[in-house]
């Protein structure tokens, strides 16, 4: 779609080291693009295993966008079809969609629940999640309990998964448990300039 060759879309997506990438073995990392409304591409880098690749494909929706697997080059068939990552709007509050998970939770929940910067090692310094208050996290005695609480878009200490609102979209990003075959911590949006080249939306 865009044309671009691998050096310069890599250029594009990036690489941070603060962030940590999944470790597949005997897999190589390339970057693909999935094409969204309005001439706008997502570049995001994924592996190939074995002859199998991963791609993902894009859904819009009234409410939410949606990237879920096309395929999977670690996981097949068992992942096709599982959303990545829920693209919300940002007009006119950024953190509307994250708002909005909160008032539908149950009201006992929806009292303690809050948005909190994530702050764990390996994720974008710029993660969110939904959580409650440290006050009201239960009591584990000590003992190390992963937190699962605010519903399906809040907190779970058992999977990888969080909340960034950058480039006009509050990203919901859900991996799962294992590692991953795609590296969602350098994606990002890409528009076309009048001049035909390519960059990063801002």
């Amino acid at each position: 779609m865009t044309g671009l060759c691998q050096s310069d879309a890599n250029a594009l997506v990036g690489h941070n080291p603060e962030l940590r990438t999944p470790e597949l073995e005997n897999c190589t990392w390339s970057v693909k693009e999935v094409q969204m409304p309005g001439d706008e591409v997502i570049l995001y880098r994924a592996a190939r295993c074995q002859d199998k690749d991963t791609v993902l494909s894009f859904a819009g929706g009234a409410r939410r966008a949606e990237l879920s697997y096309e395929s999977s080059a670690v996981y097949g068939e068992a992942a096709q079809g599982r959303v990545v990552v829920a693209l919300y709007g940002t007009e006119p509050d950024p953190q509307g969609a994250l708002k909005m998970a909160i008032n539908e939770l149950p009201a006992k929940e929806r009292g303690t629940c809050r948005i909190v910067p994530a702050e764990r090692e390996g994720w974008p310094s710029d993660a969110l999640l939904i959580a409650p208050e440290s006050k009201n996290q239960p009591d584990t005695g000590g003992a190390y309990v992963p937190l699962v609480a605010c519903g399906p878009l809040g907190v779970n200490g058992k999977k990888y998964s969080y909340w960034r609102i950058r480039q006009g979209f509050a990203w919901f990003i859900d991996l799962g448990e294992k590692d991953p075959d795609l590296d969602t911590g350098n994606m990002v949006i890409v528009t076309k300039t009048e001049g035909g080249a390519w960059r990063p939306k801002p």
